[in-house]
């Protein structure tokens, strides 16, 4: 339909139109005149109709403006304007009506020059609006795949903390039944006090045994919450990490989520103009929502478990200190007892010195 109007508007482009000083300066002719001869008819300034196209227009009386330009098809010789060449006749309905169709010619034009640079214009902003949404699907992406390594780490950092309670409670076993053989020789050596000196010098041998076991278990036992403290730290410091990496993540949401409503008000406003463009751009949006939903619900199960771990840890980290403590206290009752059984040797040493004196009292009398 464009390319028919333009090739009309070029064919009646050349048309020239009659100038006015040449219409009111040119006699109109009556066909109804008396004073001429029956003979001689009045000069006829309009060709005959032409059926199978559109009216043909007289161009000998009107001045051509353009010599130079090509011949329109509705400039056309009249054969009965040879009579009088002189006179040019008053504008017609045809010719009024082809400067009419000439006039709406050009405002379609211009018209349609304006749509063209309108519909370029909208064609760069689709194309700026899809190259936008194509980074924002790549960045998405990218997030996509932090999100899967931070959850597969998670998930590995679960299996650390599984393993270390399986070793904490195997280690609180053997602590225990350290401490079970503690309290036997402890209770031993307060029942073997009160024997021959055969029997107290065996029960030094246990003590001293126990003392060097004790010793043992207690530099492991060291070794062992020294160990587990510092992989405490450092899954507390990858637990930091991983809360700040959780901010990041969410401050990147957000810039999604910002970028991708700016998206949405943007390709709405190109909608009501592109009409084509509405069922994939809703489309679009709808994955897009979508994945953004699944991303959001993702970094909240993220959010709700960490804490909990920081829960299990902090419950490590108390057993822990109770354990401590136990020891400590454990060591205290020994210590006390240790103290205990020098005394009763010291008087036991002072209560045998007693009698060889008597005893030699007793001879020099």
């Amino acid at each position: 339909m464009n390319g028919v109007a333009t090739s009309y508007d070029d064919q009646t482009s050349t048309a020239p139109t009659p100038s006015p000083a040449l219409e009111t300066a040119t006699p109109t002719p009556t066909p109804t005149s008396t004073t001429a001869p029956a003979t001689a008819m009045a000069p006829m300034y309009t060709s005959p109709r032409n059926t199978s196209g559109p009216l043909a227009v007289d161009t000998m009386t009107t001045p051509d403006s353009n010599p130079t330009s090509t011949p329109s098809p509705w400039h056309r010789s009249n054969p009965h304007s040879l009579a009088a060449p002189t006179s040019a006749p008053t504008p017609s309905k045809t010719s009024q009506f082809i400067e009419r169709i000439t006039a709406e010619n050009e405002t379609l034009k211009r018209e349609l020059k304006l749509e063209r640079t309108l519909r370029e214009n909208e064609a760069r902003q689709v194309s700026a609006a899809r190259s936008r949404a194509e980074d924002s699907r790549a960045e998405f992406q990218n997030l996509q795949v932090l999100v899967d390594a931070n959850k597969r780490a998670l998930d590995r950092k679960d299996r650390k903390l599984e393993e270390m309670r399986t070793a904490l409670e195997l280690e609180t076993k053997r602590r225990k039944d350290a401490d079970a053989r503690a309290e036997e020789a402890l209770s031993m050596l307060g029942n073997i006090r009160s024997e021959t000196q055969r029997e107290l010098a065996a029960a030094y041998e246990q003590r001293h045994c126990a003392e060097t076991v004790v010793e043992a278990v207690r530099e492991g036992y060291k070794r062992v919450t020294d160990a587990y403290e510092r992989k405490m730290r450092g899954i507390q410091n990858e637990l930091g990490e991983l809360r700040k990496q959780r901010v990041e993540d969410a401050d990147r949401i957000k810039r999604q989520m910002i970028v991708s409503d700016q998206i949405q008000h943007e390709v709405a406003r190109k909608l009501r103009n592109e009409t084509k463009m509405e069922d994939l751009m809703g489309k679009y949006k709808e994955e897009h929502r979508v994945e953004v939903d699944r991303l959001v619900e993702e970094a909240e199960r993220m959010r709700a478990a960490l804490p909990s771990k920081e829960q299990e840890a902090e419950q490590v980290l108390e057993e822990m200190k109770a354990v401590r403590d136990k020891m400590k206290w454990v060591m205290a009752i020994k210590a006390s007892q240790e103290q205990g059984g020098q005394q009763q040797q010291e008087e036991q040493k002072v209560e045998n010195a007693k009698p060889k004196g008597k005893d030699k009292g007793k001879g020099r009398k």
